[in-house]
């Protein structure tokens, strides 16, 4: 048997050959190292998933949608280092896009999360250096203005925000809380300190611009956004022409639905089309109401601009019939209510209700016929106090609580259909004994509203 030596070098030679060619072909054709993210869309303002949002994977431009959960899952094509949410109700905020980035080093991107900031942050950077209360009004509500003409913004202007307050769950009492703020100079303002999550009304004017008092509605987030457009009180620009139509929810026409329009003092009803056109419409946000017997009624914010706005679209809903139950309140009625009917049978003081005020378009119209009582007007429209004889500054009570008599109060703010009664005395030497304070020589205003006089123990 002959056995033959090959050479060291030549079996190198021969594995080179061999193997060199196979690794750069596997080489060449591996797949780039992929990345898998999956990930939560969060927002922190609401405390809850945010559904729809669309994610987008940088540097590989790869996109997700979140699910009702919030979540969403990437592979990438290369390794992921940031990541970029858009949301519309974030972008209505102006949030604008939500970021995350990727944490260093080479491990695994963990359940990344891209959320809104919370409220404590957006509190710092707005209301800072006020502390955010913890009594339920830490909320914000903020906005531009913007005028008729759609484009100016309107700097300087003063805003009222109320808001009806419950201190407790056996609080039968209705207060109203009242902040106030000015736009800034690029027209934009901010109320810290709102009752979170419930409703609002927000109002702004002066001697030069108006609006109607708007609707902020309830959300279960502490940051709301509400821009205003706001109308010249005389000239151009002042009234403009506003129409629409009005469906049910199956997509009908209705036929005489009611329409009235905050601000304006006329009512129209809706033709054989579901059409309507009011014409003289003060510009600026306003409050549009539809109803109509058998339908839910529906009152909607509208901007009514200086060119006027006529493709305005309502949705009523038909109502639920029930079956007819007739109950009986066994509570006693409160305090106040039985009083004033008290007061009313013996005839004390000057007394004017709801009968009375609907003959009025304003409630300071009504006002000024009453001997003893004259109303003066402020800058803003719709201000007003209340002065005695010998042009003294009345006193004013609202549901029982004293109120200040100022320019900015709670009455001129008022809608006078709210209002159940008012008694006047002309000085408080004759008025009911809880509401004298002594060293007080000029009139006692009483006001009662109807849900506070309708209420029961």
């Amino acid at each position: 048997m002959h056995r033959y030596f090959v050479p060291l070098w030549v079996l190198t030679v021969l594995l080179s050959a061999v193997l060199v060619p196979s690794m750069s072909a596997r080489a060449q054709s591996a797949p780039a190292l992929a990345d898998t993210i999956r990930g939560l869309a969060y927002d922190s303002l609401s405390w809850q998933p945010l559904k729809g949002a669309l994610i987008t994977a940088e540097p590989t431009g790869q996109t997700a949608v979140s699910d009702s959960m919030g979540r969403f899952l990437i592979v990438g094509t290369q390794r992921i280092t940031r990541l970029v949410a858009f949301h519309d109700q974030a972008d209505r905020l102006g949030l604008g896009d939500l970021v995350a980035e990727r944490p260093a080093g080479d491990g695994p991107w963990a359940r990344p999360m891209v959320t809104t900031p919370g409220i404590g942050t957006v509190w710092q950077r707005l209301c800072a250096p006020a502390r955010r209360p913890g009594n339920g009004n830490g909320g914000i509500v903020f906005g531009t203005l913007t005028a008729a003409d759609g484009n100016t913004r309107v700097a300087g202007l003063g805003l009222v925000l109320q808001w009806e307050s419950v201190r407790s769950l056996a609080d039968t009492v209705r207060r109203l809380e009242t902040i106030t703020t000015r736009s800034d100079s690029l027209g934009n303002y901010v109320f810290c300190g709102v009752q979170d999550f419930g409703p609002a009304a927000v109002v702004a004017s002066s001697s030069q611009w108006r609006s109607d008092n708007v609707l902020v509605p309830a959300e279960a987030s502490s940051l709301r956004r509400m821009d205003l457009m706001v109308g010249p009180t005389e000239g151009q620009g002042a009234f403009a022409t506003v129409g629409g139509r009005v469906f049910d929810q199956n997509g009908d026409y209705v036929v005489g639905a009611t329409i009235s329009i905050g601000g304006f003092a006329g009512e129209i009803q809706t033709g054989p089309n579901g059409r309507f056109t009011l014409s003289n419409v003060p510009t600026g946000s306003r409050m549009v109401t539809a109803r109509r017997v058998g339908y839910l009624g529906d009152g909607i914010k509208v901007d009514v601009p200086a060119a006027g706005k006529t493709d305005l679209v309502i949705t009523l809903e038909k109502s639920v019939a029930l079956e007819r139950v007739v109950t009986r309140d066994t509570r006693p009625r409160n305090r106040d209510a039985v009083e004033l009917e008290e007061r009313l049978r013996a005839n004390k003081g000057r007394t004017l209700d709801s009968t009375d005020f609907a003959k009025y378009r304003e409630l300071r119209q009504a006002l000024d016929v009453v001997p003893g009582v004259r109303t003066q007007v402020g800058r803003a429209p719709g201000d007003f106090i209340l002065k005695g004889r010998g042009d003294c500054l009345a006193v004013v009570w609202v549901n029982g609580v004293r109120e200040p008599n100022d320019y900015d109060n709670m009455l001129s703010r008022m809608p006078k259909d709210a209002i159940a009664a008012m008694e006047f005395y002309p000085s408080e030497n004759v008025a009911p004994a809880r509401f004298q304070t002594g060293g007080n020589t000029c009139a006692v205003v009483l006001v009662w509203t109807k849900a506070h006089i309708n209420a029961r123990r």
